[in-house]
């Protein structure tokens, strides 16, 4: 905690769960809320976090009979003792509940690490399985000392863990074993500067220390429009791809959003058929370079229908549609929880090629690990750049690593990487070979506004052996709408930041 996270709530916590529990027995406490401070319960969000030395686990919100009241449970799996961080979240502002970090001493058999290590090793990978349920409550953060020996943890150490099945994990020297097969693989990550994070950490993943010197300030770190990283036959790709805010093709709205001379929100049918005629243009192509995998971000199962309809029906990939990776969102109260989930099924409905990952529940146990650390909610990005491990780390998110890790083995080893090490039949790489070349394309725009999506990027491209060139030439600003003169006469309704600067924001009706 710092002092700005460290100031008191006016509500209060209490009940039995918040000071001891039992392993495998529910444990719950309530959050009485101030009656004087916020009555609505929608707009009262809450953090229950348990740390321990080698466990993280998140209490769970259950819908409250009151307003006044909000309920967590809890089921622990391990004994011991554990940092209960009890928290009031908002976008601009953090407050402990009086008590906060609770001391929880969890009961129970001492748990023999070499037990569930084991266990965990023997558990069906979860790349390997049908992703249909849209609800991870089983999952928790472990550390080297629990996870399984043969699946391995990410670069941190740390690892999420289910009940009903392990992740893979894949090194740099598999993914250069990947890079040198004679099947191209291709992901292709589409989204805001949230799910960016996760493009970056399959890059960071697949390059070396030499190879991705001056990542944080190439046009890959911080790019609003189009880029691919190739090494060898396997390709990253990035599109940035807001349709969140473009609407949906159901929706009939006059209304229009500026920022400074920029229209940003408005004609909401020019976005989404960009975006659609921008997968229809990539699945134009040879089959060869169809993506293996697709991550998206859609509004609403009308919007993601049409996306899908771009798509040919022979493309045996995966989809994976984000319907709860943005934290910012107040995802953490029972309401939004629950119409979350709902919209991951409507997803599910569209298409059998649809894979659902609970992002929320795999970020909430490293919540206190976001770019603006310790707030929880301050900012969306899971990821930062950083220079760790002597310089093998330049993308540091345990969230964005784990999701990265989950998306490259429904690419690479679908059956489970068990399977894909004996089809290497014993080929095996110790050291990655020296030289190898990358390649990174862009078409990147100078500034995040207007919102727009190139139905065909006209990339600039290069080749290196050693590190990435510095963005030192800026790209024009793309062309778009010029905010209608009526509008721009009214006053402004808010000042708000963005990646490119701040901006005034006018609302108007056509």
């Amino acid at each position: 905690m710092v002092d700005a996270t460290s100031r008191l709530s006016s509500s209060r916590a209490e009940g039995l769960g918040l000071h001891v529990a039992m392993v495998g027995v529910p444990a719950d406490f309530q959050i009485v809320i101030n009656a004087t401070g916020n009555t609505d319960l929608e707009d009262c969000a809450y953090s229950v976090l348990a740390i321990g030395q080698h466990i993280m686990f998140s209490g769970i919100t259950h819908e409250s009979t009151s307003i006044e009241k909000v309920n967590f449970t809890f089921i622990p799996k391990y004994p011991g003792m554990y940092y209960l961080y009890v928290e009031e979240i908002n976008m601009m502002s953090q407050f402990q509940i009086p008590g906060s970090p609770f001391q929880l001493l969890v009961k129970g058999s001492p748990a023999s690490a070499a037990k569930v290590r084991d266990g965990a090793d023997h558990l069906p990978s979860c790349q390997s399985i049908d992703l249909v349920n849209p609800r991870w409550e089983d999952g928790y953060w472990v550390s080297r000392h629990y996870a399984g020996n043969e699946r391995g943890t990410l670069r941190s150490g740390w690892v999420y863990q289910r009940e009903t099945c392990s992740f893979d994990i894949f090194t740099k020297k598999d993914l250069a074993l990947v890079a040198e097969s004679r099947d191209h693989k291709r992901i292709l990550v589409l989204g805001t500067s949230v799910d960016r994070g996760i493009f970056l950490s399959i890059v960071d993943l697949i390059l070396t220390s030499e190879e991705k010197i001056h990542l944080n300030v190439s046009d890959v770190a911080k790019c609003w429009g189009y880029m691919d990283v190739h090494v060898g036959n396997l390709t990253v790709s990035y599109q940035d791809f807001r349709l969140v805010r473009a609407g949906s093709s159901t929706e009939k709205d006059d209304s229009i959003e500026c920022h400074d001379d920029k229209l940003a929100e408005g004609a909401s049918e020019v976005p989404l058929l960009n975006a659609i005629g921008f997968l229809t243009n990539m699945f134009s192509e040879e089959a060869r370079s169809w993506p293996d995998s697709i991550t998206l971000v859609p509004k609403d199962r009308a919007q993601f229908q049409m996306i899908m309809n771009a798509i040919p029906k022979s493309w045996n990939g995966t989809v994976v549609p984000l319907y709860n990776f943005l934290a910012k969102n107040n995802i953490y109260t029972h309401r939004n929880v629950e119409m979350q989930y709902k919209k991951a099924l409507s997803f599910l409905s569209v298409d059998p090629r649809v894979q659902l990952v609970d992002g929320f529940s795999i970020a909430a146990g490293m919540r206190h690990a976001t770019e603006s650390s310790p707030f929880v909610r301050k900012s969306s990005h899971f990821h930062r750049f950083c220079n760790e491990l002597n310089g093998e780390m330049r993308v540091c998110g345990d969230t964005t690593e784990m999701m990265a890790q989950l998306i490259l083995g429904k690419v690479i080893a679908p059956q489970g990487k068990h399977l894909w090490e004996k089809s290497l039949h014993g080929r095996t790489s110790n050291k990655i070979r020296p030289g190898r070349i990358v390649k990174v394309c862009h078409d990147c725009p100078k500034s995040l506004l207007p919102f727009h999506i190139k139905v065909r990027p006209q990339p600039t491209c290069y080749e290196t052996i050693h590190g990435m060139k510095p963005c030192y030439e800026v790209n024009p600003v793309w062309d778009g709408s010029v905010c209608p003169e009526e509008c721009l006469k009214s006053v402004p309704v808010e000042e708000i930041p963005t990646q490119s600067g701040s901006v005034k924001v006018r609302r108007c009706k056509l």
